[in-house]
């Protein structure tokens, strides 16, 4: 591949990335609502414990698109490495991306340390919404 074909490559990626992760942002709208219902109406232990499980379905989802991200962003930096020549702009790509070859699945709680905090926080957030009283 040339230089122009890995950047169009990463461009497409990063646009399914986003479309994926506002589908993220939608379902973690939607699991704040249903927390909000089920303290408002003082739910059931089985309702609570529904809700919870879809949470978490929807943390993990978020975990792996930021994994995804990271993984799209090194095999890019890891394919300018294999080009010959580099304009500079995709030089500077592989010096901040640039590990070497990418090891393909990342670990979705080790691949961007920020984003995993921000997921924390959201869980927290929606759990402590879940389980406890007003």
């Amino acid at each position: 591949m040339n230089e122009y074909q890995l950047w169009t490559t990463m461009n497409l990626g990063l646009m399914a990335n986003a479309v994926y992760q506002a589908g993220v942002f939608f379902l973690l709208w939607v699991a704040f609502r249903a927390a909000n219902q089920m303290r408002a109406e003082d739910a059931s232990v089985l309702n609570k414990s529904l809700v919870s499980l879809f949470s978490l379905g929807i943390i993990f989802n978020g975990l792996t698109v930021g994994a995804i991200l990271f993984s799209l962003l090194e095999g890019t930096a890891y394919g300018f490495e294999q080009v010959e020549s580099l304009s500079a702009g995709a030089q500077n790509f592989v010096d901040v991306y640039g590990t070497g070859e990418p090891n393909g699945a990342q670990n979705i709680f080790t691949a961007n340390p920020i984003n995993t905090g921000w997921w924390a926080v959201v869980t927290v957030m929606l759990f402590g919404r879940i389980w406890t009283k007003s």
